[in-house]
């Protein structure tokens, strides 16, 4: 898998950012924590599909004390960037990063966080990867570009290692543009079909990865949770990632659809119009899922607080 764009992750991760569930990941990182009482070294975190680090940068401070997280993504160019990344990002928080050959390492404090990257095809080589060299699996914007069958291997290699797991930004089909624009429902359809296509991992479950994912847990009697995570996209100061989800609207149409040409450039004209005159809104749905392997309560209480679809 690949064709992700570095300049792109860059742009989604302020919303990345807003979107995701701070319940999930609290109960994350106190299930963490009941691991690391176990021990004094640094808790291992493995990120699947791990691209320039955003997941590190989203939960390393949250996590506190030392960490050594590892990489994992098929796309080597993505990983080159993740020591120089992860340096300017710790030097705008006033802490000290010194790159290395492969990975990073930031003093934060007292506290230490190490990265290293690590190459590998998750489509063929997931069971060779060792999860229980981790206390925690973490993974972004990646379950919905694989099939069910690969969901299914993951979540028995999950379960067997014993380890939690915090899945963020799963995509699940949402996709509402404000105000209303005629040929929406267009657009809406060539997304769905496009997310349906083989991403690397065979046919891709698309929207309906995250309760996929779910359903292959609870069948191994794994406790699971459910919270939406939307991207809430909207106002001056959001206008060119407007521009840049609307003119992708337009090309993934095409793609689906090319004598859909013309009712497409009257679609991005009205949008343009909106997004110049501040009055356009988008909401992206996508859920976020977290599961705690032989911790059969401790995910109870988390769930009396979320709403009843996003369990």
């Amino acid at each position: 898998m690949s064709g992700f764009d570095a300049d792109w992750l860059a742009q989604r991760e302020r919303f990345d950012l807003a979107a995701r569930s701070r319940p999930l990941a609290n109960a994350f990182a106190e299930a963490l924590m009941r691991r690391r009482a176990a021990h004094t070294s640094p808790l291992r975190l493995a990120d699947l599909g791990g691209g320039t680090a955003a997941n590190f940068r989203a939960l390393a401070p949250r996590l506190g004390g030392d960490q050594h997280w590892v990489l994992l993504d098929f796309d080597q160019q993505l990983l080159d960037q993740v020591p120089v990344r992860i340096a300017g990002w710790a030097c705008a928080q006033g802490w000290d990063a010194v790159e290395s050959a492969g990975g990073c390492q930031v003093q934060a404090g007292p506290a230490r966080w190490r990265i290293e990257t690590q190459q590998i095809d998750l489509a063929a080589s997931l069971e060779a990867l060792d999860a229980r060299r981790f206390d925690g699996i973490v993974t972004t914007a990646f379950l919905d570009l694989v099939s069910n069958h690969w969901l299914a291997r993951f979540a028995r290699w999950l379960v067997d290692a014993n380890r939690p797991l915090l899945a963020t930004l799963t995509v699940d089909g949402r996709r509402s543009w404000h105000p209303e624009a005629i040929d929406d429902e267009l657009i809406d359809r060539a997304f769905r079909t496009h997310q349906g296509g083989d991403k690397g991992f065979g046919q891709s479950v698309g929207p309906g990865a995250g309760a996929a994912l779910a359903d292959c847990l609870r069948a191994l009697a794994c406790p699971v949770a459910l919270a939406d995570s939307d991207w809430q996209i909207g106002g001056d100061a959001d206008s060119a990632m407007l521009d840049r989800m609307a003119d992708e609207a337009v090309a993934v149409a095409l793609e689906v659809d090319r004598l859909a040409g013309d009712r497409l450039a009257r679609w991005r004209q009205t949008r343009t119009a909106q997004i110049a005159s501040g009055q356009a809104r988008l909401i992206i749905g996508h859920v976020d899922l977290l599961a705690t392997p032989g911790q059969p309560s401790s995910l109870d209480s988390l769930r009396e607080t979320l709403a009843p679809s996003a369990r």
